[in-house]
């Protein structure tokens, strides 16, 4: 059996301000998945001390790939990306895909600096 792995780019050169999170990525159809991750890129201001966090939501009902995160929805899985201050990171974080339909956002953890470029891929496995 060959399976194929698909890169897709789901948030695009993003700012997300300090103590904040960005927009919610494009949707991901993980219905037929054997296997998920998104891939990472951002540039952290030369200020920085704290990191960010690709956050991972699933639509509660399965039923729409153009679901809407809630404000006070829970991320179902995410991964931590350390600082490196003044420098752009990029980066793998292997992800869940139990969830039929997900969607990411990037979190600053930061208090004071913004990130800037911020980028998402999803990386999708299928047979």
């Amino acid at each position: 059996m060959a399976l194929n792995k698909t890169a897709t780019q789901i948030l695009s050169g993003a700012t997300v301000a300090a103590n904040s999170s960005s927009s919610a990525s494009t949707g991901v159809d993980l219905s037929q998945a054997v296997d998920f991750g998104i891939g990472y890129q951002m540039t952290f201001h030369a200020s920085a001390t704290k990191g960010a966090r690709v956050e991972l939501f699933a639509d509660p009902e399965g039923a729409s790939v153009s679901f809407t995160v809630g404000t006070y929805a829970d991320p179902c899985d995410s991964g931590d990306v350390d600082v490196d201050a003044g420098h752009q990171v990029q980066g793998f974080v292997q992800m869940q895909r139990a969830a039929k339909f997900v969607k990411a956002k990037v979190r600053n953890l930061d208090t004071g600096q913004s990130i800037t470029g911020a980028s998402l891929w999803a990386i999708v496995q299928t047979p």
